[in-house]
């Protein structure tokens, strides 16, 4: 045989072994990963920021989360239906809700802190209900969503100035209802958050209303909380997500205006209000020791009011705080 013979030979046979390889190697590839499917329980609000913007810019989908977000008009609700349905895995939710059901159930449990501030609730009251400052509310129909962060902050806004609950009559009102009944005159004053405040302020001048301002600030806390039996037995999916909140919460920091624009768009806010209310609100993905203090806190004042005559749980039991600490250690501070 010829010299090239011998050659044409060796490229044929590299030929027909690399056309073997890349068969093989296709044949015995594993298919790609079928996204995960998980879903999300929301408050319609500026707090759940990281989700509106881990949405839009396609984090989840990075994590290979197909996730499903359902609307909520309160963090209490998002809770409650989170309790009720199995189908949902995680809520959003203030800390209020979060104790007024663990008296009752234990299924649940706050996987990170996704935001707070000091000056998200308020008190709007009707300046001609002759109502102009916080003695004024006494006999007066005040509205507010039980259960929630507005009714814990509305009894310790009374007592601030020398009034309680007993000297009101409470009115138990969904979150997206507060504003219509307040201007509509079926209620003399509302205790809510925003964009709630601010939007009900845009249909009645300053002639009828007036803010009603807190002496002491007021901390609000806002979470994310997970069925406990989906935690023990999705945690990869749980880290997924975390990952891509994360991600949300660092461009949320480095990319203000741009934030702003994906979170009114997407809960159909006007972007003035977003940008009027920012810098009250702190997006962090966190777990501070300050946060069972917080728990604690207004449990007692559960049981204070009479809301409850059960034990203050353990909050340690309700924080699963190995899932944030594997991804982002440096931002865990709770002793247990």
């Amino acid at each position: 045989m010829g010299k090239k013979e011998m050659n044409t030979g060796k490229y044929l046979a590299l030929s027909l072994l690399t056309i073997f390889m890349v068969t093989s190697c296709t044949k015995d590839a594993p298919p790609p990963r079928k996204p995960a499917q998980m879903t999300i329980a929301a408050e319609m609000s500026l707090l759940p920021a990281t989700v509106w913007v881990a949405e839009e810019l396609g984090y989840f989908k990075d994590e290979n989360l197909d996730l499903t977000i359902r609307e909520f008009d309160s963090g209490r609700n998002a809770l409650e239906a989170m309790l009720k349905d199995k189908t949902i895995n995680i809520a959003t939710v203030a800390q209020t809700p979060i104790v007024f059901n663990s008296f009752n159930s234990e299924n649940y449990a706050i996987i990170a802190t996704m935001a707070h501030s000091i000056d998200d609730v308020k008190v709007l009251a009707r300046k001609d209900h002759d109502i102009s400052k916080a003695a004024d509310l006494k006999g007066k129909k005040i509205g507010a969503t039980l259960r929630s962060t507005g009714h814990y902050f509305l009894e310790g806004f009374l007592s601030n100035h020398d009034l309680s609950l007993d000297d009101i009559e409470l009115i138990d009102v969904n979150a997206a209802e507060l504003k219509d009944k307040l201007i509509s005159g079926e209620l003399d004053a509302i205790t809510s958050w925003e964009p709630h405040i601010y939007n009900t302020k845009k249909v009645l001048d300053d002639s009828k209303l007036t803010m009603l301002i807190n002496p002491t600030p007021f901390r609000k806390d806002f979470f994310f909380t997970a069925d406990k039996e989906y935690i023990n037995k999705n945690s990869k999916e749980i880290s997924r997500f975390l990952k891509a909140v994360i991600q949300a919460e660092s461009f949320i920091k480095n990319n203000t205006n741009k934030a702003q624009a994906i979170i009114s768009n997407r809960i159909k806010a006007d972007p003035v209000i977003v940008e009027y209310i920012w810098n009250e609100f702190f997006f962090e993905i966190t777990l501070e020791q300050s946060i069972l203090l917080g728990l604690e806190d207004e449990a007692q004042w559960a049981v204070d009011i009479g809301a409850t005559s059960n034990a203050i749980p353990n909050y340690l039991e309700f924080i699963d705080y190995s899932s944030l600490r594997n991804i982002k250690p440096d931002a865990v501070n709770i002793f247990h």
